[in-house]
């Protein structure tokens, strides 16, 4: 079969399942492989009408937003910012990293999002965000057969600027312990590259093909593809919804296609040399070492890379 050539961090295993979610998850440990630009793309675009829902309501987020930050009313700035993820991944479920799952921890990283918007509307405004808003305006536009675009040195300025402002805003949220749970549902590399698909996203109908083909492989949001084995695979019902999952034989953990559950299948590996069974340790990556023999022991064996 012809599979996108992710290999797994944690386990070297690759993705052999489809997804529709443009975060890619491990299909045998259930650790968080990638951010997929064409998955996200796709769910952006799969209907106007969806999308155009969104936008409208995004205006008036930003326009309540505005009004309570002027009147420096926190509760209510708190309250639109916690409504408004709530209403985005709602509205958009497959942008929610599957990392979270339904219930109390939905509720704790929707809680954390509001928290930073707040703790945010008390900071000075950095050097960056100004040379931010200076490349956006400084953005150079141009026709050609009837199509706008924008001219790529100018873009990747933006892009530039935009990025280093990311990184500033991330690195003060990561090293706050109030926000432990960011580290756990959205790593911070992965909410980078999420970020970055995001706003690529907008931006990639105004570049000419060949730039917009140079930008997405620079920027690693362009995938090969591979051949590998078809793996054998079984049926396995979620435990909280009922349905139906395709799970490759091997795997040690399974996260529902459809409600996120995650249900542990696997907690021991056993030695190929003296067939001890070994306990998987709670951060354990790629290997383990078998505690009756020494023997180095592969976790997942991968498919490739």
């Amino acid at each position: 079969m012809l599979i996108k050539k992710f290999s797994c961090t944690h386990c070297g295993a690759p993705k052999v399942n489809s997804y529709t979610n443009p975060y890619v998850v491990c299909d045998y440990c259930g650790f968080m492989i990638d951010v997929d630009y064409l998955a996200g793309l796709q769910v952006w675009k799969h209907s106007q009408e969806h999308t155009e829902k969104y936008i409208e309501m995004k205006a008036k987020f930003e326009t309540n937003s505005a009004k309570y930050l002027k009147q420096k009313n926190e509760q209510e700035y708190w309250k639109e910012h916690y409504n408004y993820w709530d209403f985005y991944y709602t509205h958009f479920p497959e942008y929610l990293p599957p990392t979270v799952a339904p219930g109390e921890k939905y509720r704790l990283f929707i809680k954390a999002a509001a928290d930073m918007a707040l703790e945010a509307m008390h900071k000075t405004k950095s050097p960056l965000t100004e040379k931010y808003n200076l490349a956006y305006q400084n953005l150079e536009y141009y026709q050609e057969n009837n199509k706008n675009y924008v001219k790529y040195p100018s873009f990747l300025k933006m892009i530039s600027a935009y990025l280093e402002l990311l990184q500033e805003s991330f690195e003060t949220i990561y090293n706050n312990p109030e926000y432990n749970i960011m580290h756990n549902v959205l790593p911070e590399k992965f909410h980078v590259k999420m970020k970055l698909s995001q706003i690529t996203q907008v931006w990639l109908p105004y570049l000419k093909e060949k730039e917009a083909e140079y930008f997405l492989e620079s920027y690693g949001l362009k995938y090969e593809y591979t051949e590998a084995k078809e793996p054998h695979r079984y049926e396995l019902f979620c435990e909280s919804c009922g349905k139906e999952n395709h799970v490759p034989v091997g795997a040690l953990v399974c996260i529902c296609e459809h409600c996120r559950q995650h249900q542990v299948l696997k907690k021991f590996v056993t030695c190929l040399g003296c067939g001890c069974e070994n306990e998987l340790p709670d951060n354990w990556n790629h290997h383990i070492t078998c505690k009756a023999c020494n023997t180095k022991l592969r976790v997942v064996q991968p498919l490739f890379g």
